[in-house]
């Protein structure tokens, strides 16, 4: 991530703002949203700026950076936006019910939250947006987030996707198979064995895409016995 450490927090007083007592936190997040996702779709890039504050966040993952980012201000968001937008082809978004209304955590702090969805060439994905008032009395984006949540032509291999097939006997040939490519080529290389490398491709398997994983140690996971004497998973012990 590439946060720096001076992004103060949004405060009334800081914004020079007041939350109405008359709020209708949905006709501003709606409004705010159909120019948003106009501009988006257009690749207006100045056009999503101008709805964002100077100092606001947009956290990504995977749906426009193929990685795990933050932007933090106008001028890396910008960039950010004038590299990825029009080649990822942000469109469809449409903004959701739930969870959508005015947060007030602190009395000097408000927000108003909202979630939406939206697809790109290769994926669906979803969103949440905080909008703060501001001197003006205009509501705009403070922090935005981007997730991907599928991949098109690759659903998830639950329900009717699952092979209905009898596996009798036959998985460890079928392993053995898989492991040497015989098949198939690998789509997707992973550098690293660890658990984020095993997790991702433990994803990609249930979404039945090839992938190969590369790593530096002679077993996988071998960089947990070479730093720690056990595994001790934290989890609830239910009698």
């Amino acid at each position: 991530m590439n946060i720096t450490q001076t992004s103060p927090l949004p405060t009334l007083d800081k914004l020079g703002a007041r939350v109405p007592p008359n709020l209708d936190a949905k006709k501003v997040v709606t409004e705010w949203f159909e120019s948003f996702a106009s501009y988006a779709e257009s690749g207006n890039v100045d056009g999503v700026i101008g709805l964002l504050v100077d100092n606001a966040f947009w956290r990504d993952i995977l749906a426009l950076t193929w990685d795990f980012r933050t932007f933090d201000g106008a001028s890396r968001i910008k960039k950010f936006l004038s590299d990825r937008l029009v080649s990822t082809n942000l469109k469809t978004l449409k903004l959701k019910d739930d969870f959508l209304g005015l947060q007030q955590p602190w009395p000097d702090v408000a927000w108003i939250q909202a979630m939406f969805e939206f697809e790109t060439d290769v994926g669906i994905g979803s969103g949440i947006v905080r909008l703060v008032p501001t001197a003006n009395e205009e509501w705009k984006g403070h922090c935005i987030f981007t997730n991907l949540e599928g991949l098109k032509g690759f659903p998830e291999k639950v329900g009717p996707y699952r092979n209905p097939a009898p596996n009798h006997g036959k998985w460890a040939e079928e392993r053995r198979r898989e492991f040497e490519f015989k098949d198939t080529e690998p789509v997707v290389l992973i550098a690293g064995g660890g658990q984020s490398g095993l997790g991702l491709a433990a994803r990609l398997k249930y979404l039945d895409v090839p992938t190969l994983v590369v790593e530096t140690n002679p077993r996988i996971g071998d960089n947990w016995r070479n730093r720690y004497e056990a595994l001790c998973l934290h989890d609830p012990v239910c009698e």
